[in-house]
């Protein structure tokens, strides 16, 4: 396995990680969020987006589950699958802009914006935690 190789397996790995860290980030954020601002609508579109943000990274990691993670950063079909979740996260953000009435725009943004939290802050440290870890060798 090469370097870059094994570049490739810890930044699924990673996102993979993220993902699963995003749900309790984005329930808090739902909750918190309504509370603070006395509307459910910012829960509820907390809550939509973080489900649109969080479902289409899962969805895009369980189509590269069975193909080696180097091509699968690469492939063209992943590309298109995240063109397709920053597609989805517009369509929502510009729902939320034309429907006040039934949806929050700052939710809907915290919403959308839940993955990118949680790699910011959960994602950095942990990564920095095992990119300064002393390197046992396999052998």
């Amino acid at each position: 396995m090469t370097g870059e190789h094994g570049d490739a397996l810890y930044s699924l790995g990673l996102l993979r990680d993220v993902t699963r860290w995003s749900v309790p980030v984005a329930v808090a954020a739902a909750i918190v969020g309504s509370a603070f601002t006395h509307d459910a609508r910012f829960g509820i579109s907390c809550a939509l987006g973080a489900g649109v943000d969080i479902g289409t990274l899962a969805w895009a990691l369980r189509r590269t589950r069975d193909i080696d993670a180097h091509e699968a950063l690469a492939s063209g079909p992943l590309l298109n699958t995240f063109l397709f979740r920053l597609t989805v996260k517009a369509v929502l953000l510009v729902a939320a802009v034309l429907l006040p009435a039934l949806l929050d725009l700052w939710g809907a943004v915290a919403g959308v914006l839940t993955v990118d939290m949680t790699i910011a802050t959960a994602g950095s440290a942990a990564a920095a935690w095992h990119t300064f870890r002393p390197h046992r060798s396999g052998g």
